[in-house]
């Protein structure tokens, strides 16, 4: 059997905050967090008994950078069945339905970990949380959920759009990240655009295809999908961790965690300075810095008053 990583890796489990800072430099912000204890990765993964037979396939996950089309190669597994082992990591709760711009959707929370654990920007403490966002309705065809879902994220539920993960602990939300390739990438799935191909899941994989293939299949539906998610995605997402707090009372804030941006996402218009830099100069916010043993980590805290004041009456949590 592979041995376990250090113990000491990143991460604290869900004890109680440890004693209050003086402040962080490095962040600049004075608002300090320290969780108690160690060993996220033993807790939620190593040693969960409900991943036991993925334990080996976890260990390399996290430790070896070899491209996940590589890693299920050598493994002889679809890239589906090896995503989906690392992104199925606990049992689904029940879907809670909301709407934003009377389009319905619904969420399904998981307390697990999924893929993005491993890519450096998932800081572990607390407990796992990843929020799966749903089109309801069937405005689309479910192929064409299914032909952007390149991280097999779906969890075998119809109208898959988008997610978000990140921790919870103590009566604050901390997002790591929020992601939607169905709302990102749409022009070269669904409108030829780039550079002749494009990727599609189709099946239990994610292949290269000219970009007039799915364009000819899907691109009578890009109006739909612009109108009801596309143009939306990222209130809609957050629409989502509304909805999942509700249900929740005991969380009263949203931390936005904020990275070190790599070149090229410091560009205008670039996704990740959109959702990162440029939602939270919008919303507002307060600066934390959760230390941890590999470091500081900064977030933007919101109160879920002010996450709700900013989506605004587009907004209406339930499934009415």
């Amino acid at each position: 059997m592979t041995p376990l990583p250090d113990s000491g890796r990143p991460g604290a489990d869900a004890s109680a905050p440890g004693p209050a800072d003086v402040g962080c430099r490095g962040c600049g912000v004075a608002d300090v967090v320290v969780p108690g204890g160690a060993g996220f990765l033993r807790r939620w993964v190593y040693d969960n008994p409900r991943l036991a037979d993925r334990r080996d396939l976890f260990v390399r996950w996290l430790e070896d950078p070899t491209p996940r089309e590589e890693i299920a190669e050598r493994l002889g597994l679809p890239l589906g069945a090896l995503l989906r082992a690392l992104n199925d990591t606990a049992p689904l709760q029940e879907p809670l339905g909301f709407h934003y711009r009377d389009v319905p959707f619904e969420v399904v929370a998981m307390d697990g970990t999924c893929d993005d654990i491993a890519d450096g920007r998932f800081p572990m403490f607390g407990t796992p949380l990843t929020l799966r966002c749903y089109l309801k309705g069937g405005a689309l065809p479910q192929r064409m959920h299914e032909a952007a879902d390149w991280n097999f994220m779906d969890a075998g539920r119809a109208g898959f759009v988008g997610y978000l993960y990140g921790v919870r602990h103590g009566d604050t939300l901390y997002l790591a990240g929020l992601q939607s390739d169905l709302g990102v990438r749409y022009s070269y799935l669904f409108q030829a655009r780039g550079d002749g191909e494009t990727e599609v899941r189709r099946g239990d994989e994610v292949r290269l295809e000219p970009a007039a293939v799915p364009a000819e299949e899907f691109g009578a539906y890009v109006p739909v999908l612009r109108r009801t998610f596309q143009r939306y995605w990222i209130p809609v997402l957050l629409g989502a961790v509304v909805a999942w707090a509700r249900r929740h009372p005991g969380v009263r804030r949203v931390g936005l965690l904020q990275f070190p941006l790599k070149p090229g996402e410091e560009r205008r218009g670039h996704v990740v300075r959109r959702v990162y830099r440029e939602l939270p100069d919008r919303v507002g916010g307060v600066g934390r810095c959760v230390r941890l043993d590999d470091g500081c980590h900064a977030y933007l805290l919101l109160t879920l008053t002010q996450l709700a004041g900013y989506l605004g009456a587009r907004l209406r949590v339930g499934s009415a």
